[in-house]
C-alpha cells in the first residue's frame, strides 16, 4: 500500500510504522493529533465576542471593541446597533460621543501650549479669564488640570438654576456663571474634587490663548498629526457626522428611548466624537512619546498634588490607577445616552476602548474583563466578590429627619439667587414644606436640623441627588435666606425677596 493510500485512510499508527513514509508523516502527524485532542480552546477574540455578547444583544444598542498591543490592532470590532430607528449595526468606525475621555484631549492642548511657552501651567487663571472672581487664593490652571481648584461644577449650577439641560450654552456663558459664584468648594490644593468647571474653563484658556476655537487647535495639533481622521470636538450642533452613533436610555417595557443630547455642542470636559480606531491611535503615540517628545508624556502622566504632598490618582486628564496589580492609565466617559471607558496597561503596551451608546452599559468593567483575557499571566488574583479595596461611603441620599414641625410663615417666601440668577419658591403645605426650583416640579423637603432641611429627587437629575438648604435669619429671628448644596456646588447664596403688595 502506499503512503498515499495510508494517507487518505488515515491511520495515524500504520503511518508511525512505515519508515518509507518520513516526508509526509510530520504534518499528518499534526492533523492527526490534532484530531485526536477534541476542539482547540476558543481564541481570544472569540472570548471577547462572548464576553460582550453577554451583554449586548444585536437588536439593541451596544458598545464597539478595540484592543491594540503596541501598533498592533488585535481586536475591532462592533456589537449591537447604532441608530434603532434604522437597524444601523455598530461597526469599528461607528463615531461615538465619548464623554469625558475628551478630558485627555484638552489636557494635551493645554500642555502643547505650555511647551510651545504660550502659557505656563503654574499660571493664574485670572491672567488667561479675568472674569473670574478673586478668592483670596491663586487658582491655577495645574489645579484645574488635577482637579484640586475647588471650582463648583457648572452642571450642578446650571440644573439648581433651573435651566434645562437640551438647551445650547457656550464657553463663555460658562466664565460668566462662574465670574457670578461667589466662593470655592474647598480652598485650592486643599482636596481633588472631580470638576466639569474645571474642563471647560481650560478649553476657554486653549481658545484665548491660541487664537483659534478649540475644536481647530485639536484639530490641527492633535488629531490631523496623528492620523485621527474620524475624531473632531463637536462644537457645531448642525454638523452632519457619518457613522455617528445615537444615544439610548432603558425605557419602559424593556425598550429603549433616545435621550442623545445633539444641541450641546460646547467641548472641554466633553463632546468629543471618534471612534475606537482612533482612540488605539492616539494610545499608540502617546504610549511612543511621539505626540510632542517624552516632555509631554511626562506631564500628562504626573500626578497633582495637594497642599499637604499628598498626590491624586490623576494626571492631567488621565485618571492614574492599578488592576489587579498592574498599572493603568486612561478615562472613562458619561453623557446623554451614551458611557466609554480607554485604558491602557503601559508596561504591557495593551491599550483597550469600549464604547458604548446606551446608558446602562459599564464600559470600564468591560474594558478591564478584556484586558484580563490578553494579560492573564500578569495578573494578581481578582478581589473575592463583593470585597472592596476602597473607602466604603456611607448612604448620602438617607435623610435622618427631625421631627419638630415647620411653624406657617416662617419659611415660606420666594428666595433670589444672584448666583444663579433663579428664584426659589419655598411654601408649606398640609405640613409639609416644598421648594420649587424655577420651572421644576416642587421638592419635598425634610427638616434634617435646626433651620436646616434635605431633599431627595431633585426632578432635574434623573437619579436620586441630595439637595441641602440651611436657613438664615437676622437678630430678630426672621428667616432672611438660606445656603444651598448640592452635589459639586456647596453655599450657594439666597436672600429672601420682599412679599409682594396685595
Amino acid at each position: 500500500m502506499s503512503c498515499n493510500e495510508l494517507a487518505e485512510r488515515g491511520s495515524l499508527v500504520t503511518l508511525m510504522k512505515m519508515k518509507s513514509c518520513v516526508a509526509p508523516a510530520p504534518a499528518l502527524l499534526v492533523a492527526a493529533l490534532a484530531a485526536s485532542a477534541g476542539p482547540a480552546p476558543p481564541a481570544i477574540g472569540e472570548r471577547v465576542d462572548a464576553l460582550v455578547g453577554e451583554q449586548v444583544a444585536p437588536t439593541a444598542p451596544g458598545c464597539a471593541v478595540g484592543v491594540a498591543r503596541g501598533g498592533e490592532v488585535l481586536h475591532a470590532r462592533g456589537y449591537g446597533l447604532a441608530n434603532l430607528d434604522h437597524g444601523v449595526a455598530i461597526t469599528p468606525d461607528t463615531v461615538f460621543d465619548v464623554g469625558s475621555v475628551t478630558k485627555q484631549f484638552t489636557a494635551a492642548s493645554i500642555v502643547l501650549l505650555s511647551l510651545d511657552g504660550a502659557l505656563a501651567l503654574g499660571d493664574d487663571v485670572r491672567t488667561h479669564l479675568p472674569e473670574l472672581p478673586d478668592y483670596g487664593a491663586t487658582i491655577t490652571i495645574d489645579h484645574l488640570l488635577h482637579h484640586t481648584s475647588g471650582v463648583r461644577d457648572y452642571l450642578n449650577l446650571m440644573a439648581l438654576a433651573g435651566r434645562e439641560f437640551y438647551a445650547p450654552i457656550s464657553h463663555l456663558d460658562i466664565v460668566e456663571l462662574m465670574a457670578r459664584q461667589r466662593a470655592l468648594n474647598h480652598a485650592p490644593d486643599e482636596r481633588y474634587t472631580y470638576s466639569n468647571t474645571g474642563y471647560m474653563l481650560l478649553a476657554t484658556i486653549v481658545e484665548r490663548v491660541s487664537g483659534r476655537s478649540f475644536s481647530t487647535f485639536a484639530r490641527e495639533r492633535i488629531f490631523d498629526p496623528l492620523g485621527m481622521t474620524a475624531s473632531f470636538l463637536y462644537e457645531d450642533a448642525e454638523q452632519v457626522v457619518p457613522h455617528r452613533a445615537t444615544g439610548y436610555a432603558p425605557g419602559a417595557g424593556g425598550r429603549f428611548r433616545m435621550v442623545h443630547n445633539f444641541s450641546f455642542a460646547t467641548a472641554g470636559d466633553g463632546q468629543l466624537y471618534t471612534t475606537v480606531g482612533d482612540l488605539l491611535r492616539w494610545s499608540r503615540a502617546f504610549a511612543a512619546d511621539e505626540v510632542d517628545g517624552p516632555e509631554f508624556t511626562a506631564a500628562m502622566l504626573t500626578p497633582g498634588a495637594l497642599a499637604d504632598g499628598e498626590t491624586v490618582g490623576y494626571g492631567a486628564g488621565l485618571s492614574l490607577g492599578e488592576h489587579r496589580g498592574l498599572s493603568t492609565n486612561g478615562h472613562g466617559g458619561s453623557t446623554w445616552g451614551f458611557r466609554a471607558q480607554l485604558v491602557r496597561f503601559p508596561d504591557h503596551e495593551l491599550a483597550v476602548a469600549v464604547l458604548c451608546n446606551r446608558e446602562d452599559a459599564s464600559p470600564g468593567r468591560l474594558a478591564n474583563h478584556i484586558a484580563d483575557l490578553y494579560l492573564a499571566d500578569h495578573l494578581e488574583p481578582a478581589a473575592e466578590p463583593g470585597v472592596s479595596r476602597g473607602r466604603r461611603l456611607g448612604r448620602r441620599n438617607e435623610l435622618a429627619a427631625v421631627s419638630t414641625p415647620v411653624a406657617p410663615g416662617d419659611y415660606e417666601g420666594t428666595f433670589y439667587s444672584e448666583e444663579l440668577d433663579a428664584r426659589y419658591h419655598v411654601a408649606l403645605d398640609d405640613g409639609a414644606l416644598r421648594v420649587r426650583i424655577e420651572r421644576w416640579l416642587p421638592l419635598d423637603l425634610m427638616r434634617t436640623g435646626a433651620d436646616r432641611f434635605a431633599g431627595i429627587d431633585f426632578p432635574a437629575w434623573t437619579g436620586p441627588r441630595r439637595v441641602e438648604l440651611e436657613f438664615q435669619r437676622n437678630p430678630r429671628g426672621t428667616v432672611t435666606g438660606f445656603a444651598l448644596s448640592a452635589g459639586q456646588a456647596r453655599d450657594i447664596e439666597f436672600v429672601r425677596l420682599p412679599d409682594r403688595a396685595p
